[in-house]
């Protein structure tokens, strides 16, 4: 199957048929700060993929009712999530 995508929004518009399609390598590289928004429509064997969990919003560190951090904007994704890295390290 052959898919155009003009611009990077467009991967949005894929079904789930469509984004099996996709290699791991170009979703992370290019459409990295989509797979939060793709998550519902990725395959399974992408979902359980850990690099491309990294790549999804950390909602356990940050935006949360108790913390003030919701007008900073967005939560960062868990592979740039400071503690989620130190995590990792130890």
């Amino acid at each position: 199957m052959f898919i155009l995508l003009v611009n990077d929004y467009d991967i949005l518009g894929l079904n789930i048929d469509q984004l099996r399609y996709v290699p791991k390598k170009l979703l992370l590289d290019k459409y990295g700060d989509f797979v939060d928004r793709l998550w519902e429509r990725l395959p399974i064997h992408l979902q359980d993929d850990p690099d491309v969990q990294r790549y999804r919003l950390c909602h356990k560190h940050h935006n949360q009712p108790w913390q003030r951090t919701h007008i900073d904007g967005p939560p960062p994704c868990v592979k740039d999530c400071g503690m989620c890295r130190e995590k990792e390290m130890a």
